[in-house]
């Protein structure tokens, strides 16, 4: 059975900008849900979601510093980054569905993306992984990890190992 025969099977399923599309849509999906929700529902929501329960715990004040200036220009200047990403993802996502040609330039970008979050996130759960802390916390940090270790990078390096290699095939 060839490649050939299965990519006919499938409709053209089984092409190397499947693996764009997936992965670029559950990020896009996720964007447009978590996005909503922190403009929504505003800046002592969201650092509640973003602390942990021992956290919060340790120092019950903790969300009371919602409430200073310090912490409102920091919370200000999040939106706008926020916002700019939530702007770059609709376009995005517009592109790679209208302008399929745009793929490879996103891909890349979105490659590198993912490989500095595996190295954040690595440091991040090598150093709670020892430590005293929340279980939930850990849980939470290899999840985020294997989602870009097992999701993400394979999906955008997949696409980025296939089109360098028919670039290189072409010359």
């Amino acid at each position: 059975m060839s490649f050939a025969f299965l990519h006919d099977m499938m409709g053209g399923l089984l092409v190397k900008e499947s693996l764009v599309y997936t992965a670029f849509t559950v990020d896009a999906l996720n964007t447009f849900v978590t996005f909503p929700m922190f403009v929504t529902k505003g800046p002592k929501w969201g650092i509640s979601v973003l602390l942990s329960t021992k956290e919060k715990e340790e120092d019950p004040r903790i969300l009371e510093d919602v409430n200073r200036k310090s912490f409102e220009k920091i919370w200000d200047l999040f939106m706008v980054a926020y916002e700019g990403y939530f702007g770059f993802t609709v376009s995005t996502l517009v592109c790679i569905y209208k302008v399929p040609e745009t793929i490879p330039i996103f891909s890349y970008s979105l490659f590198a993306l993912y490989l500095y979050k595996l190295k954040y996130l690595w440091s991040k759960y090598s150093s709670v992984k020892h430590g005293k802390g929340n279980d939930y916390h850990k849980m939470e940090t290899k999840m985020k990890l294997d989602s870009v270790l097992y999701f993400f990078l394979p999906c955008y390096g997949g696409y980025c190992g296939m089109h360098l290699l028919e670039l290189f095939r072409r010359e």
